[in-house]
């Protein structure tokens, strides 16, 4: 009989920043690639998982991230800043109450799968406040222009 053998190869990628706002941030990302994405296509489903954890004087949080189909693993510096950005972005999008949220990003605000998503950036606002302590929309301004976010 045939035996198949899947081969798993994690890639764990250590990313360190300076920035003036912050100061250093340390961002380590591992690909995973054992989870499907709750959204998107059931036929063809994204494996792509990350696990993330951002690191700021001796405090981090964690977040999970997926790569695209045509990039699915982060391989590079560039590729780790981007997953850090995207969770500030997403925390950032909370800063503003429901309705301004479902208006901002064009969901009915009847809409469970709207009032899911505010509460997953609330969530993550929640832990990217307990972590820093600087100005947010300065350091996501900063992280877009030095690293072309």
């Amino acid at each position: 009989f045939p035996v198949t053998i899947f081969r798993v190869f994690v890639s764990i990628m250590k990313t360190s920043i300076e920035t003036n706002t912050a100061g250093t941030i340390v961002i380590n990302s591992e690909y995973l690639g054992n989870k499907s994405a709750t959204w998107g296509d059931k036929k063809n489903p994204n494996y792509h998982n990350h696990s993330v954890k951002v690191t700021h004087n001796k405090k981090s949080f964690s977040f999970e991230f997926w790569g695209s189909i045509m990039n699915p693993e982060i391989s590079n510096d560039q590729e780790n800043v981007f997953a850090f950005y995207c969770a500030l972005s997403d925390a950032l999008s909370a800063k503003d109450d429901f309705d301004g949220f479902c208006s901002e990003f064009g969901y009915d605000s009847d809409s469970r799968t709207a009032e899911r998503t505010y509460k997953a950036c609330q969530k993550t606002l929640k832990k990217v406040e307990r972590v820093f302590s600087c100005g947010l929309y300065d350091l996501i301004n900063e992280i877009q222009e030095t690293y072309n976010c």
